[in-house]
């Protein structure tokens, strides 16, 4: 199948998805070279447990909820929680809600987006590996003892935007 968008189509996608991995990585850099540190002298207490309680009950309850009716186990939805939603967004807004200046108290707002991101950043980063490696164990396990569960259902994998189908053409992205 070839793409509508002709041969280019394929080069300028890998581009952009490479620029925007560039641009993400960019992010974090500039958000730890300059709003972490400030953010880290203004931490107490209460900041500290937002950025906790953000990291376990405000965001793993939401995907929680999101996939009541999927059957996941709750090894899957703990992982799938903890592992969730990233903290690019909450940098760029509270960025733009800095920028404008409006706000009585942007400088607390930042801080607690600043140090909850940091504080995600860490954690993600320090249990990633431990925690992937154990999931995947506990999933070889149950996919075969209960091969009927939700998490063994096959799904269509979805092929990279720049990979070659078998007869040479680009592969669509429609």
């Amino acid at each position: 199948m070839r793409s509508c968008a002709g041969a280019g189509a394929e080069s300028s996608t890998g581009f952009a998805e490479q620029s925007g991995q560039l641009l993400n990585a960019l992010t974090f850099l500039m958000f730890g070279a300059v709003l972490l540190g400030p953010a880290l002298g203004a931490l107490d207490w209460s900041v500290a447990l937002y950025a906790v309680l953000s990291l376990t009950v405000v965001r793993m309850v939401p995907v929680g909820l999101a996939m009541i009716g999927m059957r996941m186990r709750p090894s899957t939805v703990a992982f799938l929680g903890w592992f969730g939603p990233r903290g690019l967004a909450s940098i760029v807004f509270v960025l733009l809600v800095v920028d404008e200046g409006s706000l009585a108290e942007s400088a607390l707002l930042q801080t607690v987006v600043s140090i909850t991101v940091g504080l995600s950043v860490f954690a993600h980063g320090l249990s990633a590996y431990p925690l992937a490696r154990g999931y995947a164990t506990w999933f070889a396990g149950q996919s075969t003892e209960h091969p009927a569960m939700s998490e063994n259902t096959p799904v269509r994998a979805t092929r990279h935007r720049t990979e070659r189908d078998a007869a040479g053409g680009a592969e669509g992205t429609t």
